[in-house]
């Protein structure tokens, strides 16, 4: 029986994950990384297939051994950081997060994860913090956008909510969850009409959670 190279496991694996089969794939990098334990890439793999899987323990451990080999790598970092938050340690997610920040201090990625630590940890402040220098960074980038929308919309503050989210709007104009985050502040500025509107715009989402809530406000927003 012939051995194969931990480069033919990994392609096999890339094989196994293009048809969905994500255990065997996520089972192959692990043996492929046996064979090459300093390989960062297969960590990086590893990773990001672990987390498809649910595996969050084996994501954690995956991207640990990736910032160890690349200490310098803000990526690194942030892998780390994505895969605790999935596990649930939000505490090795903060520190490691403000760790990377001073490697990556222009990355509005690295921020928005900060800010959804700190949601997470109960820090409104931080979070608020955070998403404003995400902002700063990524003006109109629907996910931060849609991360600070909601904090404002939980704060009462609707017209600011509003005046980040038309803008994004104006740059990505069928992001589902742009409109109804806009249906919403319009719901709660008692507009009427442009809530409905974008309520309708959200219910042609293809995540059906986004379809569920703009069905939900719309419901809210006709009469009895």
């Amino acid at each position: 029986m012939t051995t194969k190279t931990w480069q033919q496991l990994e392609a096999d694996a890339k094989a196994h994950l293009a048809k969905g089969e994500i255990g065997k794939a996520a089972h192959l990098l692990i043996d492929a990384i046996d064979l090459a334990p300093n390989e960062a890439g297969l960590y990086r793999q590893l990773v990001q297939v672990a987390l498809l899987a649910g595996g969050t323990d084996t994501a954690v451990k995956a991207a640990t051994e990736l910032r160890r080999l690349e200490p310098s790598n803000p990526e690194a970092g942030y892998l780390l950081a994505v895969a605790s938050m999935a596990h649930g340690d939000f505490v090795l997610a903060e520190s490691t997060l403000e760790a990377v920040a001073k490697q990556a201090p222009r990355s509005w990625q690295i921020k928005q994860a900060q800010a959804q630590v700190a949601r997470a940890l109960k820090k409104d402040g931080r979070a608020r913090q955070a998403l404003e220098d995400a902002i700063a960074l990524a003006p109109t980038e629907p996910s931060v956008v849609n991360d600070y929308a909601v904090l404002l919309l939980e704060l009462d503050e609707s017209s600011r909510a509003k005046e980040l989210l038309v803008k994004a709007l104006a740059a990505h104009p069928e992001d589902a969850g742009l409109h109804l985050n806009l249906a919403l502040a319009y719901g709660k500025l008692k507009d009427v009409a442009k809530a409905k509107h974008h309520g309708e715009r959200a219910q042609t989402a293809g995540d059906a959670d986004v379809r569920e809530q703009a069905a939900r406000l719309l419901a809210q927003l006709s009469p009895q």
